[in-house]
């Protein structure tokens, strides 16, 4: 069980290093391009006229995959402050209950975005001109890379003999205290 846990932990970590790397260089592009709009607005009185456009697609597709390596690294907001005044059974009963539900969730947010992406491959991007299924993927994609940080997580968890990680959903450590 112990080689489940380490290959599940060196599948994540180095999708991890991708995903980071994938969200940097989308944050990148997005600062050039809207400096590129501002710089060409400002300084010589002519816009390009698809740096908004863009500058606005690049964000989405940062903010999107963002959403994958917070679930990977345990930063979506939690229930730790009910969680961690239960039992070990009983946190660990709502850990796995959340995990159940955020894969059900995603499973149905595929499938919905498979079909959203259908309707909008008949759009057309307004200033650039690309098809609008390209913004739209964005979806589906960040919601199976959480599927998958999500199954990874659970089949590390369960490798450990149901030792649940300090990334478990619901019971993390936060620096916030509201008690």
């Amino acid at each position: 069980m112990e080689k489940i846990a380490k290959r599940a932990r060196y599948i994540s970590d180095k999708l991890e290093v991708g995903l980071n790397w994938t969200v940097i260089f989308f944050t990148a592009a997005m600062l050039i391009v809207v400096l590129l709009g501002i710089i060409s607005r400002a300084g010589f009185n002519a816009a390009f006229h698809w740096s908004e456009e863009l500058g606005r697609y690049t964000m989405i597709y940062a903010g999107c995959l963002g959403i994958g390596l917070a679930l990977k690294r345990g930063l979506h907001v939690g229930i730790a402050i009910m969680v961690k005044r239960l039992p070990p059974s009983i946190a660990t009963a709502c850990d796995i209950t959340a995990r159940i539900l955020i894969a059900i969730f995603l499973v149905v947010m595929i499938m919905q975005s498979i079909y959203l992406c259908e309707v909008m491959s008949m759009r057309t991007s307004p200033t650039m001109g690309f098809n609008m299924v390209w913004v739209f993927i964005i979806t589906p994609i960040t919601c199976t890379l959480q599927l998958i940080f999500l199954a990874l997580m659970t089949i590390e968890d369960i490798a450990k003999g149901g030792e649940w990680s300090k990334k478990s959903l619901v019971r993390r450590q936060h620096n916030i205290d509201f008690e």
